[in-house]
């Protein structure tokens, strides 16, 4: 099956909204997490970060491989930190919406697994939609090591509700003032990607992140977020 038959267009109008939010944070707090997300780690961390990714992001994808296994293992499973993942869409939406259906419909607390094989498949995903291969083949060998056989994505796929779902995610970031992905809440504030003077530098809370007097560079691997997440730990510590 085509990319283009996987999802309706209806999606389209909704992924639009990404990145044409304003200062929507400061309105809409999204700080706390929210009955319906989905968490990992200790409920009483003391530092709670929310993570708004694409399935369709290749630096959303880039993250997931290199920075998202050293910061699970040293500060997720460790207790130190709460993870909210938060999915919504970019371009291609099809393959956006495809995966956050597919995470959404897998085996229950099974969404953190759906979404590690949804980004290291990902590249395969993106060549079999450019040469009109087998998307859903792709998509299938994913939801079967989930526990989400053929028949029962396909279910997914064509429910009108879980449709509305991935529109009303998009409209959420949009409301929440992402601005693209990936971007994550920490400490009330967003930390996002910006370009500046050449190249990629995080900013929080409107502001460029300084670490040790310095502009900290996006570098999307395990070494350089750890180091922004012990930032944050040390700040919460020396709060309370």
């Amino acid at each position: 099956m085509s990319l283009s038959r996987l999802v309706p267009t209806a999606l389209t109008s909704a992924a639009l909204l990404l990145g044409t939010a304003a200062a929507g944070l400061a309105q809409n707090p999204a700080q706390a997490e929210r009955p319906d997300d989905h968490a990992i780690g200790a409920a009483d961390a003391p530092l709670l970060i929310v993570e708004y990714a694409s399935y369709a992001c290749p630096h959303c994808a880039h993250f997931q491989e290199d920075a998202w296994p050293a910061v699970r293992e040293e500060f997720i499973e460790t207790g130190q930190v709460r993870w909210v993942y938060r999915p919504t869409l970019t371009n291609p939406i099809q393959l956006a919406g495809a995966g956050i259906i597919l995470a959404e419909c897998a085996a229950e607390d099974r969404f953190f697994d759906a979404t590690d094989l949804l980004f290291a498949e990902q590249a395969a995903l993106f060549e079999a939609a450019r040469s009109g291969g087998d998307v859903l083949g792709v998509y299938n060998r994913i939801g079967a090591a989930v526990g989400l056989n053929s028949e029962a994505f396909m279910a997914c796929l064509q429910d009108p509700a879980m449709n509305e779902a991935v529109n009303a995610a998009a409209i959420q970031a949009n409301e929440d003032g992402i601005p693209g992905t990936p971007s994550f809440i920490i400490g009330g504030e967003l930390l996002a990607i910006v370009r500046e003077e050449g190249r990629s530098i995080w900013h929080w809370g409107g502001e460029p992140l300084m670490l040790d007097g310095e502009r900290v560079p996006v570098e999307l691997n395990g070494d350089s977020f750890s180091r922004i997440v012990l930032h944050f730990l040390n700040s919460s510590d020396s709060e309370n």
